[in-house]
């Protein structure tokens, strides 16, 4: 069996076989849009908070709770 083929062409398989887009490299893309979408959530949900306006006023009287 030769090591070498005496012949220097190429087939066209081998250029038709070199996928860029590879299964791998779609899922890690697919995934990657979806953490950012999430990280967009929790980001525009975390600046929706709002404080309270009112507060407990200290000088008024308290909620008395009696037992029964």
């Amino acid at each position: 069996m030769e090591a070498f083929s005496r012949r220097n062409t190429f087939s066209d398989t081998v250029s038709t076989t070199a996928v860029f887009f590879t299964p791998p490299l779609w899922a890690g893309i697919i995934l990657m849009l979806f953490v950012i979408v999430m990280l967009v959530f929790a980001i525009d949900m975390t600046y929706s908070i709002q404080t309270m306006d009112r507060f407990d006023n200290p000088k008024a009287k308290h909620l008395e709770i009696k037992p029964q």
